[in-house]
């Protein structure tokens, strides 16, 4: 059951193999890395990865490449907290949870991997691996705008979200003149088949299985 405090349980796991070493299935490899596990190459940069998020940088893998982000700063913060707490109830009627440090799967690249600003997924939502879900058992994505990476925000990731199959996804833009979400859903072949952009004040309507109204101004304010 989905708390007031986003959460990934924690999992006792096999230590990876030294690069170099033995790459057959251990339980730390999820089933989404085959009967043979990673490649030398992709358990290089797993580790490294692993290293990353074990001393707390916020890193994914983009295309083949560990790509490090700044930390979150409090504005970006709020508006993660401020969506949440619309879709707090509902979410906790439904037995949903909440994660804040948990990826997503992008094919076709096996460690592929976004980690949202927000990710809604039941509690028995299939798993690629421990560190990310397969984005087709997910519920919602959002992602809050940085002025550094606007773009990305607004045309790559949806693009590889909906690769993913992810079938949501919420976009606030603190950076739009005036002020925006866009809601985008219904993925196929790649891309999201329907969008819809409202501004700061107006309200928006999730898709189920949500169904529920989120208020902009309350978002924003």
């Amino acid at each position: 059951m989905a708390t007031g405090t986003t959460r990934r349980k924690t999992r006792r796991r096999a230590a990876a193999p030294e690069p170099g070493g033995d790459c057959r299935p251990s339980p730390a490899w999820g089933p989404g890395w085959g009967r043979s596990g990673p490649t030398q190459t992709e358990l290089k940069r797993e580790q490294l990865w692993q290293t990353l998020i074990g001393e707390g940088w916020r890193a994914e893998i983009i295309r083949g490449r560990v790509v490090v982000s700044p930390w979150t700063k409090r504005r970006h913060a709020q508006l993660v907290h401020r969506v949440q707490m619309q879709l707090f109830e509902f979410a906790l009627d439904k037995g949903w949870e909440f994660y804040q440090t948990w990826a997503v799967h992008i094919p076709p690249h096996r460690g592929d991997k976004r980690l949202p600003d927000l990710l809604v997924a039941p509690p028995d939502s299939p798993e690629f691996d421990e560190n990310q879900a397969y984005g087709h058992g997910t519920l919602l994505v959002v992602e809050i705008t940085s002025s550094d990476n606007r773009t990305d925000d607004l045309q790559v990731k949806p693009a590889e979200y909906a690769r993913a199959g992810v079938p949501i996804m919420l976009i606030v833009d603190d950076f739009s003149a005036p002020r925006s979400v866009t809601l985008l859903s219904d993925p196929r072949d790649g891309e999201y088949r329907s969008m819809a952009k409202v501004d700061e004040g107006e309200q928006v309507k999730l898709p189920e299985p949500f169904g529920v109204v989120l208020d902009t101004g309350l978002i924003f304010r």
